[in-house]
């Protein structure tokens, strides 16, 4: 019994981490109609840069709030300087190969920086495991659940509680209309591509201390926060959460008890058998698959 629980356990850190991936990737799709394959090589690079940060001397946690920083404006310009300019000449229907080829950019860069290598970071706060019920419970693995919970209670506020996101919820529903009440929607989509690439250092800096990471890592995340994403319905924040601790447990359960390979397999038929039953995913609207 305590054996499957740990299982259980490790297939929910797992998809927090999935969850954050497919928050920031929800986020961008619900104000931009853009689906940003590149979040997953943006989580990878958050994580190398957090351990390049800690080995230059700086405190886990200190690290994490420069990443976050950085993250978050860095994905701003990549909207401006990349996404926004490809949008207006290729339109967002051939979007996909342009994020897709961020990836690779991004995967590309990590290898020419830091090598083929794996790498892992330290923990936030040091400390012995806990055992609870019969698992093995890290610290690290605690900060993972704590900041998920945190991140989308956070950004439940302010997409519920503020103007803003009074703003941000008109532009991911219509569009046309909040540019005719006056919403300025270049502003709300920057920052929508912010909000995810503080998701991505999140997830990226939290997961790194209990992995291995390595640039060809990037598309092992792009497409579980995708899958994620889908699952729950894409443009759901809470979707992404649901799909996310979905996706982690169902790949710890049948790696455990099938092999990795067949996991990812069971986990393609599921997400098609999922989509034949309900095309808007768990928690999606139809209508906005049909528009």
């Amino acid at each position: 019994m305590s054996a499957a629980l740990q299982v259980l356990f490790g297939g929910v850190v797992d998809g927090c981490v999935y969850a954050l991936v497919a928050v920031g990737m929800s986020l961008v799709y619900s104000m931009t109609r853009v689906i940003n394959l590149a979040q997953g090589g943006f989580v990878v690079l958050a994580a190398l840069v957090t351990v390049s940060l800690q080995q230059a001397g700086l405190a886990p946690l200190v690290a994490l709030v420069v990443a976050l920083v950085g993250f978050g404006a860095g994905m701003a310009g990549v909207d401006r300087l990349v996404i926004r300019p490809a949008a207006r000449r290729s339109g967002n229907q051939r979007m996909l190969l342009v994020t897709v080829g961020l990836l690779q950019a991004v995967g590309g860069l990590l290898l020419v920086i830091w090598g083929n290598l794996p790498y892992t970071g330290r923990p936030f706060t040091g400390g012995s495991p806990i055992v609870i019920a019969g698992v093995s419970v890290q610290p690290q693995q605690l900060w993972i659940l704590a900041l998920l919970a945190v991140a989308v209670l956070a950004l439940t506020l302010l997409l519920t509680r503020t103007e803003l996101g009074l703003t941000m919820r008109a532009t991911a529903s219509r569009p046309e209309a909040a540019e005719l009440v006056g919403v300025d929607t270049d502003r709300v989509r920057l920052i929508a591509f912010a909000l995810s690439g503080v998701m991505a250092a999140l997830a990226g800096a939290s997961v790194v201390p209990i992995t291995f990471l390595q640039f060809d890592t990037t598309t092992t995340y792009a497409v579980a926060g995708f899958i994620a994403a889908v699952l729950g319905g894409l443009g759901s924040v809470g979707g992404a959460v649901l799909g996310g601790l979905a996706l982690g447990v169902v790949q710890a359960a049948f790696s455990r008890y099938t092999g990795a390979s067949l996991a990812q397999v069971v986990t393609i038929v599921l997400l098609i058998a999922l989509l034949l039953v309900r095309p808007a995913g768990l928690l999606g609207r139809v209508e906005e698959v049909r528009r």
